[in-house]
């Protein structure tokens, strides 16, 4: 019986995932993917263009639960000044970026320092930039909904926060931590966050 194609793409990707966690984007070989996945090197190319296409493959699922992420922030619900009171908002917050961090945490490791050499080498700065415009962009929205709070802020004060929520959750991933002193960093860190803005917001 004959294997369906979708069948080895997957058994490709479960395999490289395994190299590239091992070895990192750079050091990963093509060769020991294909002798682990028992598909002929020359074939692997049959179902992808080359190992970088591979990688992206393999951290679709994150980048997708990013790109997520940076959609939802600017949604209508999250336009309000109750992003500051609602323990709800909050816990809801918190429970995303926890669920990120568990669901991806090796994924997350290999994404913001293995992939040197690959067309992922700059998604800390690409996705700073992102996050930066989104920001940005939240902020004219709540100024026109709310006039009277204070909507000034630097475009390098929005860069350089965006930046530092991304390395944070390098700093997560990079040691061991336990669940639940990730969740209980999380909380503190949202809480942390949530009364900086308010003040700097003057609401």
């Amino acid at each position: 019986m004959q294997t369906k194609k979708t069948d080895v793409r997957k058994v490709i990707l479960e395999v490289a995932k395994a190299e590239f966690l091992k070895k990192g984007y750079k050091n990963a070989s093509m060769r020991t993917i294909a002798k682990n996945t028992g598909v002929g090197l020359s074939n692997i190319y049959n179902y992808f263009k080359n190992k970088d296409e591979i990688l992206e493959e393999v951290l679709k699922p994150l980048l997708q639960a990013f790109n997520i992420m940076i959609e939802e922030h600017n949604s209508p619900e999250y336009i309000s000044l109750d992003i500051f009171i609602s323990k709800e908002y909050q816990q809801k917050q918190i429970n995303m970026f926890v669920k990120l961090i568990l669901k991806y945490r090796e994924e997350l490791n290999l994404l913001l320092f293995q992939v040197h050499g690959s067309s992922l080498e700059n998604f800390h700065d690409e996705y700073t930039n992102r996050h930066t415009e989104k920001g940005l962009e939240y902020m004219l929205k709540m100024k026109e909904k709310y006039p009277h709070i204070n909507t000034d802020i630097s475009d390098f004060f929005m860069h350089t926060i965006s930046s530092w929520w991304i390395s944070i959750i390098g700093e997560i991933v990079s040691h061991d931590l336990e669940d639940n002193e990730i969740q209980k960093f999380i909380t503190e860190y949202m809480e942390f966050g949530t009364a900086g803005w308010e003040r700097i917001m003057r609401v």
